[in-house]
């Protein structure tokens, strides 16, 4: 008997994953209806039996906005209180550059989570949460559709994005059971979870132990399943990897030197991040005047979050430095037009695949690179003229990074700044020094073999359809 997933996509990002790691070629039992917030050409690329549907105009209120920032900062002064490692509310949201009446309202947001950081005040406000949701036309509309389509599951692929909630809500009153994907590893310990869903597919099992300890009267050993991430499953797709020549002459990169890749965070977070890379391309820049093996610098900023600091730094040190946007911009680095590949997958898998080791503040990004076989490197010393709201320490005492505990090698803390040196000087050492280590922490993040995500994903839902 054929069974109906509507799969809700609210993200582009993780649409393209999805669609990389093969999750829309199904079985021939299932028929799938893409419900999607996305712009991407893949949409175009989806094999004919899937159909797709933009999801409905949204207009939650004010009100509703207030309380899903409250909730998340009530949960983390409760996770604080519950779990082993009381770090959780350094996750907290900050207004950043924003107007008197913004910093006004996160600082009340900040004051009420307080009164709120118990098992009943969290549910008393998921409620209100919850009702609020429910009046809105959004809910209203996705409550209808579904009962003309008549699912039999939901598959949501972000938990995080209030898009989600509303057709998760509203299948979850029909009656239609639901499976939510948690989207990324450092996700559960920020207590954002929008949603509730009647099964999960997490990364590992280190992702499994952390829902039963951070949702345990939500979750069941029966229902989380361990799928693993479409995340990574590019990287085991030659497709997706960009010729060495084509890439090199599209970013305008010299071929006779090594690719040293930094990589940029959100700038909440990587308000520093120009210092450093500045401290490593000046590194470059002194190494290749007395070293016959020469570096160069690449750059890969944020593309949802663009760090304008980076601009100055760029054209300081423009001779070993060079930034690889990865999206496709035809004016500034020219490709075939007949070159059909996801950009943005296909710039950075190429981006880490051709560098020979990455550097970042804490970034995920460290994952990728180790996937790839790369060494990671994470700047862990302060700024003398770093910006007044940073705290590198602060950073690095993120809950999920308890995860190097165990593989307290995997990535290598540079303390100091003159350290760069001394990397460029050891750098073929360093590069063969602890590679198991590094596979083993990568193992325990997302599970392996990385392109086996999509059947085990299926295998899931046709037990859980029977």
């Amino acid at each position: 008997m054929r069974k109906k997933i509507i799969s809700i996509f609210v993200g582009y990002q993780s649409f393209e994953n999805h669609y990389a790691s093969d999750f829309f070629e199904t079985p021939e039992n299932i028929d799938m209806l893409v419900w999607h917030n996305v712009k991407s050409s893949a949409l175009e690329k989806l094999p004919k039996n899937i159909e797709t549907q933009q999801l409905p105009e949204f207009d939650y209120k004010g009100k509703t906005d207030f309380l899903r920032y409250l909730k998340a900062k009530a949960t983390l002064r409760y996770n604080d209180k519950t779990q082993t490692l009381p770090n959780h509310f350094l996750y907290r949201v900050a207004p950043g550059k924003s107007t008197f009446k913004k910093k006004l309202k996160f600082g009340l947001i900040n004051f009420l989570a307080i009164f709120y950081a118990s098992k009943k005040g969290i549910q008393k406000l998921e409620d209100i949460f919850f009702d609020l949701t429910r009046k809105s036309n959004y809910y209203k509309v996705c409550l209808t559709y579904l009962k003309a389509n008549t699912p039999d599951m939901i598959y949501c692929s972000h938990q995080v994005s209030s898009l989600s909630l509303a057709p998760v809500l509203a299948a979850r009153d029909l009656g239609v059971p639901v499976v939510s994907f948690i989207h990324s590893w450092d996700n559960l310990p920020k207590g954002n979870k929008m949603l509730k869903a009647d099964h999960y597919f997490v990364w590992s099992d280190y992702m499994k132990e952390e829902m039963e300890a951070y949702y345990p009267d939500e979750v069941q050993e029966n229902n989380i399943t361990v799928t693993g991430t479409p995340q990574f499953t590019c990287y085991t797709k030659p497709e997706y990897l960009i010729p060495k020549e084509l890439f090199y002459k599209a970013y305008n990169l010299p071929t006779d030197k090594k690719l040293l890749c930094f990589s940029g965070n959100f700038t909440s977070i990587g308000m520093d991040d120009p210092l450093y890379l500045q401290d490593l391309a000046e590194a470059v820049k002194l190494y290749n005047q007395t070293n016959s093996t020469q570096y160069h610098v690449i750059l890969r900023a944020n593309p949802a979050d663009y760090n304008e600091g980076f601009i100055p730094i760029l054209k300081k040190y423009k001779d070993v430095l060079t930034e690889v946007i990865p999206t496709w911009n035809h004016d500034e680095f020219p490709l075939p037009e007949s070159y059909t590949v996801n950009s943005n997958s296909g710039v950075l898998y190429s981006t880490l695949h051709y560098s020979s080791a990455i550097f970042n503040i804490g970034s995920t990004m460290a994952l990728d690179a180790i996937l790839l076989g790369k060494p990671a490197f994470y700047c862990y010393y302060k700024q003398a003229n770093g910006h007044k709201d940073f705290d590198i320490d602060r950073l690095y005492h993120f809950v999920h990074f308890k995860t190097f505990t165990k593989h307290d090698k995997a990535v290598y803390m540079m303390r100091k700044q003159e350290e760069f040196a001394e990397i460029l000087q050891d750098f073929e050492i360093l590069e063969q020094q602890n590679r198991q280590e590094r596979l083993a922490w990568a193992k325990s993040i997302a599970k392996h073999p990385l392109n086996e995500v999509s059947n085990r994903m299926y295998h899931a839902f046709q037990n859980l359809l029977n």
